[in-house]
């Protein structure tokens, strides 16, 4: 695991996401917790672009790395086993970049970011697109969820 900065904000779990056949009711505790933001799940990402003396911030810039990386035909071998941690990095970018934007699980093994009331991004499936049709790219799909920030909010507010 690699050495994290004092700066950075501690790791916070996913929920569990619905079984398929059946549903366990839970009551609610007394003190709703805040919804995750930061839940890594990306450090052999890191630590394959640090080896090749890349930095992979937190931001559009870092997506463009990654895009980078998989038009690449040497690293791409090497990213193609990374999908569901570029997901989690694509996810944890949305939540550091976009105003309320959470995780969520709604299927266990496909977490999901809200990033507005009406759109959640399946973020493995938008990682696993870019590995394996090439577009639309990590920021393609960035700039994209950006633009329905606005389209979700109800006219007149």
């Amino acid at each position: 695991m690699p050495d994290r900065d004092e700066t950075e904000e501690p790791l916070q779990s996913l929920p569990p996401g619905m079984a398929r056949r059946y549903t366990e009711y839970m009551p609610a505790t007394d003190k709703p917790s805040p919804p995750p933001t930061n839940v890594g799940g990306y450090d052999e990402l890191l630590n394959y672009a640090r080896g090749k003396g890349m930095a992979l911030p937190r931001s559009r810039e870092g997506l463009a790395v990654i895009d980078a990386l998989s038009e690449d035909p040497e690293a791409k071998k090497d990213v193609t086993g990374l999908t569901a941690a570029i997901g989690m990095f694509y996810g944890d970018v949305l939540t550091h970049t976009i105003p309320g934007a959470h995780w969520e699980v709604v299927e266990e093994g496909s977490p999901m970011v809200r990033i507005s009331r009406n759109t959640s991004v399946s973020v493995i499936q938008v990682a696993q697109r870019r590995l394996d049709a090439g577009l639309p790219t990590l920021v393609m799909n960035y700039d994209h969820a950006l633009d329905h920030i606005g389209r979700d909010e109800p006219k007149g507010t």
